[in-house]
């Protein structure tokens, strides 16, 4: 529940950017620290998409998912193929799925993503939905880029009357007042190795966390501006 009080703090506080002497590397780390549920087997990613089925299926409303991938990059071949998709509901649990190895997505997982009460949320989304469209032909990447996406730096562009080119970390910054890892050692690692060693879950489930719950900040004002 918003709370006068609360609504007035975050108000201030996405319409405030940061003082120019806070340097970012002043800002305190945001860090996932829920559950982190990592799997790489084609039957438990396809169990876990169904299981976020049937929690999509309980709302009326649409579910924003916090949404991102990790692949491997090399400068001499650029990038591989996507080895990784985070899923992130909530800031209890966050979903990795290690689909490298796989031929084919799992058809519950394209129909998660292509739900009509889930929105994908992140910066620079549909990025990665085409991409994901480019290594498995099987995917939807068109209609899911059309109708389950929502770029939330657009989003907050939209809601604060700005015309910014965001990025996850810029924005974070910029409406959490926190910053988020993206040490080159880990974002060009090998995500396409198995298994994924615990820097890189983290980094890995921090990412789609951040994205679910920047949406969520500006959601919530929107909420607030359209009360005055």
């Amino acid at each position: 529940m918003i709370t006068r009080s609360s609504r007035s703090e975050l108000k201030a506080s996405l319409e405030n950017p940061p003082k120019e002497e806070l340097k970012v590397s002043e800002l305190e780390p945001i860090i996932f620290s829920g559950h982190i549920n990592y799997v790489s087997d084609f039957n438990d990613c396809a169990m876990i998409c169904d299981d976020l089925i049937t929690e999509v299926e309980k709302y009326d409303s649409e579910i924003p998912i916090g949404f991102d991938l990790e692949w491997p990059f090399s400068f001499q071949s650029g990038s591989g193929k996507t080895a990784l998709a985070q899923i992130c509901l909530s800031e209890k649990v966050c979903y990795l799925l290690h689909i490298y190895s796989f031929t084919k997505l799992p058809a519950a997982f394209v129909i998660l993503l292509s739900h009509s009460k889930v929105k994908l949320v992140g910066v620079n989304i549909k990025n990665d939905i085409w991409k994901l469209g480019r290594d498995f032909k099987d995917f939807p990447a068109s209609k899911v880029v059309e109708n389950n996406c929502l770029d939330c730096g657009k989003f907050a562009n939209t809601v604060l009357n700005r015309s910014c080119r965001w990025s996850l970390e810029k924005l974070t910054e910029y409406l959490l007042k926190k910053k988020i890892n993206k040490n080159p050692k880990v974002r060009k690692s090998k995500w396409h190795m198995h298994p994924l060693n615990d820097e890189q879950k983290l980094y890995a489930a921090t990412d789609a966390y951040v994205s679910w719950l920047l949406h969520i900040t500006i959601q919530k004002q929107a909420e607030i501006s359209k009360e005055i």
